[in-house]
């Protein structure tokens, strides 16, 4: 079945959001917060907008609210902690050798708007704050970014700090011993996060290509953080 999206939330994301958004087909409610499934039953686009982001959801026909935009307060709406960030370790053919990376992204139905009027998209403005960087190519080494910290191990659990707040608290990455072993000498890696199509982020093998539009587009941002090993 097709996501009922509103013709108010339309002109508020835009065309291209909505052509996207209208092919999501998993998803949690926004009202009750059970799993549903878009093939099965009927989803309703949901907003809830603040000064400083919007939050675009979907919601069960039958729980979506009469109104679908709703308005709170500044400081009501953050990057949400349940946000699934899909981990990956990389190794980046660049000059001189393969540099290790560890990719963190979240899925495109997974969407944190500009509030109106807005310009950056509000999650990578965050980011960008928090001291990561923008990257013009996949082969350049990003500027350090203090006080980011990540953690591998023991087995496959993974921990990401960024300045001031824990990303991930309990993820789970499959790191072979060669990017392991990219990583101990050097003591840190390259870390990449955005927002990327589920296409390429559930690729069996790294689409570099989608990696390099995503750095170009600003979907992605880079910082050169420490790695812990344990």
């Amino acid at each position: 079945m097709p996501v009922h999206i509103s013709s108010d939330i339309c002109e508020h994301i835009g065309a291209e959001q909505t052509d996207r958004f209208s092919r999501t087909r998993a998803f949690t409610c926004t009202e009750c917060g059970a799993p549903g499934n878009a093939n099965a039953e009927q989803a309703v686009a949901t907003l809830a907008v603040s000064p400083e982001l919007s939050s675009l959801g979907l919601a069960h026909q039958r729980c979506a609210p009469v109104t679908p935009i709703r308005h709170v307060a500044s400081g009501q709406l953050r990057v949400a902690e349940r946000t699934d960030l899909i981990p990956r370790a990389l190794g980046i053919p660049a000059p001189g050798g393969v540099r290790p990376a560890l990719l963190l992204a979240w899925e495109e139905t997974v969407t944190l708007l500009p509030a109106e009027g807005g310009a950056a998209a509000p999650v990578l403005q965050y980011l960008l704050d928090q001291g990561l960087h923008r990257l013009s190519a996949l082969g350049k080494t990003p500027p350090s970014s203090p006080g980011w910290l990540v953690r591998q191990g023991p087995g496959d659990a993974l921990q990401v700090d960024g300045s001031g707040q824990r990303h991930l608290e309990d993820g789970r990455m499959t790191a072979p011993a060669a990017w392991r072993s990219l990583v101990a000498p050097a003591g840190e890696g390259m870390l990449l996060m955005g927002q990327l199509d589920l296409e390429t982020l559930y690729a069996t093998e790294p689409p570099w290509s989608s990696y390099r539009q995503a750095l170009r587009e600003g979907r992605l941002l880079a910082g050169t953080v420490p790695v812990t090993l344990l």
